[in-house]
């Protein structure tokens, strides 16, 4: 007789890395300094910063997570 599988656990709910519709709120002076420094992703010169304090461009950033988001669901739906 064949030994028993056990029966995989049920994929966690997953979160988001871009909250819905897809655009982070960086209204906040948080996220904004009065040097520009080189943005982490383009390169480009940028007064922004991310939320661990990182220079980089909102639209990169949006681009980047959105990325990320693609690549967990492709991998998520491999797993099923």
């Amino acid at each position: 007789m064949p030994p028993r599988r056990r029966k995989p656990d049920p994929v966690p709910e997953r979160t988001r890395a871009l909250p819905p519709g897809g655009l982070l709120d960086w209204s906040g002076s948080e996220h904004f300094a009065q040097d520009a420094l080189p943005c982490w992703h383009c390169g480009a010169p940028t007064h922004m910063r991310d939320d661990r304090g990182i220079p980089a461009d909102k639209v990169c950033a949006e681009r980047a997570l959105a990325e990320i988001d693609q690549i967990v669901q492709a991998h998520a739906q491999a797993l099923l």
